[in-house]
């Protein structure tokens, strides 16, 4: 008579062994770990749509449990998006996001990697990854933090409460940048830039206190701008606001091997997902500003202003002659000749203190 007993022993480890093959590879060899985790601006596409799954589902479901997160946006905690890093490097977190440009004053090395114009969200990734080692040490050496990732919101576009037709308009504007570059950008073509909070900016624009306003094509759209806007002009003259996701140095000294490699594989598919992405989100809210389809909401009815290839041309130009001497100014002669020997190998061009 067969032993009950015996059969049950086999059964169970039988199912042991399937659990352990169907958990991912190496799941079961991490370090259980919960991390508190500081996310961007709850208003932009970034946050719920990539980063929210990513910490709260992709991660614990591919450590088979061991990795669990606790994670807010700053906005949502109260936050400025420039005090993200100093919360991570004082402990108060031990992950955080931004937008680098919101502390290139810290550092102006991270201006680096954010140009206005650049149209292409291929040539953007190409950008972020020729700059990444620099950006690695700016983060560890001014932050005391471990760069996990470089991922970009959408394009930075304009938004506009007068009629304009491309960049000539810029002239005698008054206009809502954020990022020093950005800033240079719109003044070097004969604007003038305002610095006004981003939700402000609605407000600013029905008061007169601005003519226009720069931010992701999604995230205006979220905020209300079309509200006060009447035209959306789509070149992104604000660049991609890359948002650098940094962890505590010491928090990522305290995980084992086996765990830091799993979090970096994890980390370069999500980065592949969020520009892979970036393209069609920066499309979705074109469409949900000038009356497309608009999976967010009712679409606004804003005049969609054309780019045309003049206005590429004299996006890059005005990077070149003018932007880029005003940042090696403040940036040094080794930060050019790092950003010389990378990006500037990718745009074919060379920056250069005038």
């Amino acid at each position: 008579m067969p032993n009950p007993h015996a059969h049950l022993a086999c059964l169970t480890t039988l199912t042991a062994i399937a659990m352990l093959a169907a958990a991912p590879a190496g799941a079961q060899d991490l370090m259980e770990r919960e991390f508190s985790v500081v996310g961007s601006w709850s208003t932009s596409s970034l946050y719920p749509d990539h980063e929210v799954p990513f910490w709260t589902k992709t991660l614990p479901e591919a450590s088979n449990g061991a990795i669990t997160v606790n994670i807010k946006a700053f906005d949502e905690l109260g936050l400025s998006g420039g005090a993200v890093y100093e919360m991570v490097q004082q402990g108060v977190y031990d992950v955080g996001a931004t937008v680098m440009d919101y502390v290139a004053g810290d550092d102006p090395r991270l201006e680096g990697v954010d140009l206005s114009g650049i149209a292409d969200p291929v040539l953007a990734r190409e950008i972020a990854d020729a700059y990444r080692p620099q950006l690695a040490a700016v983060f560890d050496e001014t932050f005391g933090g471990k760069l996990l990732a470089v991922v970009p919101f959408t394009s930075q576009v304009v938004f506009c409460n007068t009629p304009i037709k491309g960049l000539e308009d810029f002239d005698g504007k008054r206009i809502r940048g954020s990022g020093r570059m950005t800033i240079d950008f719109i003044e070097a073509l004969g604007g003038t830039g305002v610095d006004v909070s981003f939700n402000e900016v609605t407000i600013a624009m029905e008061r007169g206190v601005i003519d226009c306003g720069i931010t992701g094509s999604l995230s205006g759209y979220l905020a209300g701008w079309p509200e006060a806007a009447t035209h959306f002009y789509p070149l992104p003259a604000g660049g991609w606001d890359p948002v650098g996701i940094v962890m505590r140095n010491d928090v990522w000294e305290g995980l084992d091997e086996a765990t830091q490699t799993f979090l970096m594989d994890e980390f370069a598919k999500f980065e592949d997902s969020v520009w892979t992405d970036a393209s069609k989100s920066t499309e979705v809210g074109i469409a949900c500003n000038t009356g497309g389809d608009c999976p967010y909401g009712d679409a606004a009815d804003l005049t969609l202003v054309q780019i045309t290839d003049a206005d590429l041309k004299t996006a890059l130009a005005t990077l070149k002659d003018d932007v880029l001497p005003l940042w090696a100014e403040r940036c040094g002669e080794a930060c050019i000749e790092n950003w010389n020997s990378t990006v500037g190998k990718v745009l074919d061009i060379s920056a250069a203190a005038k």
